[in-house]
């Protein structure tokens, strides 16, 4: 991947129902360019490479009009979306990939981590954009693992999770964990962890371990009380602590990124963008979820202004 942040502007999965023939044609090339193959599209739609081709063509059925075809093919798309490029983030499927400032911070830590064979810790407030840039970095780079963690998971469930996507099963947690090791280290992959403040000091070890045992790359991502758990565990875990290499935090978006969003979702209204920008206090799922409640507003042809933004945002914000 290049050294600089390009992300292309994928819809959300949201968007897909409505596009039109044109639109789902532009899509597959879309993804198609982003590491989902062509022949992979088809599939999961049922059908073969070769009838995709046709109908990008528009020779497949009558004229390219197919129905049926179409709306497995709508469907197919929609499940890639949500699979490969928003996985943990269903809030906003209805967006698309738009790069922003904490795209930037959270590619440039996965880059170095990923090239050095570190492990690093990147947190940030809630609702900042980081699980959606994790996983616009795994759609886009090659040999990434990506697991979001929960409160309610094991070191084996976590293991597993892992092993599940290097295509490891082994009953015994340690064979699981030693053969998962070897296919880490033929790819040099860089596993991401979300959500990593779920996690204990125990799972945290376990994991280190793939680092020491298969120079496995590792991001954790979380939220600021990850990075304080380990700074007051050094004492009791130092060999743990000091093997973090790299640390970074997400800031809060910026106006170039409200101005980004807004050319995607409501072109022509760039001037509106200090005031969305003050509403959202800085979180981009509050952002989304504002301007996903102004759209509605907008069918008529109206213009947007400050009471409508004001308005909207009380809306949404319960506390």
């Amino acid at each position: 991947m290049d050294e600089h942040v390009q992300v292309m502007a994928l819809p959300g999965a949201e968007a897909v129902a409505s596009m039109s023939i044109d639109e789902l044609k532009q899509l597959v090339e879309g993804v198609s360019a982003q590491g989902v193959t062509r022949k992979a599209i088809a599939e999961a739609a049922g059908y073969s490479g070769s009838a995709l081709s046709s109908w990008m063509k528009g020779v497949y059925g009558r004229g390219g009009d197919d129905r049926g075809f179409e709306l497995a093919l709508r469907g197919a798309l929609e499940r890639i979306l949500v699979r490969h490029f928003m996985a943990g983030n269903r809030a906003t499927q209805r967006f698309r990939r738009v790069p922003t400032t904490v795209t930037e911070t959270v590619f440039g830590i996965a880059r170095s981590c990923q090239k050095k064979g570190w492990m690093g810790i990147l947190t940030g407030a809630p609702g900042r954009g980081k699980t959606t840039s994790a996983e616009m970095y795994r759609a886009m780079t090659d040999s990434v693992l990506y697991v979001r963690t929960s409160k309610f998971m094991t070191p084996r469930k976590l293991m597993t999770a892992i092993a599940d996507q290097v295509n490891v099963v082994e009953k015994s947690t340690y064979d699981m964990q030693v053969r998962v090791c070897e296919e880490l280290q033929k790819t040099k992959s860089l596993v991401i962890i979300d959500e990593a403040e779920n996690l204990g000091l125990d799972m945290l070890d376990s994991l280190r371990q793939l680092n020491d045992w298969a120079s496995c790359r590792l991001l954790f991502i979380g939220q600021d009380v990850f990075y304080t758990m380990i700074a007051k565990a050094r004492k009791s875990h130092e060999y743990l602590a000091d093997r973090f290499k790299a640390r970074d935090r997400v800031k809060d978006i910026q106006l170039a990124d409200v101005e980004r969003l807004l050319a995607t979702e409501i072109p022509g209204h760039k001037g509106i963008a200090p005031v969305l920008l003050q509403a959202c206090e800085g979180s981009t799922r509050v952002l989304e979820t504002l301007i996903f409640n102004l759209l509605p507003m907008l069918d008529g042809g109206g213009d947007l202004d400050e009471q409508m933004i004001r308005d909207a945002a009380g809306q949404i914000r319960i506390f």
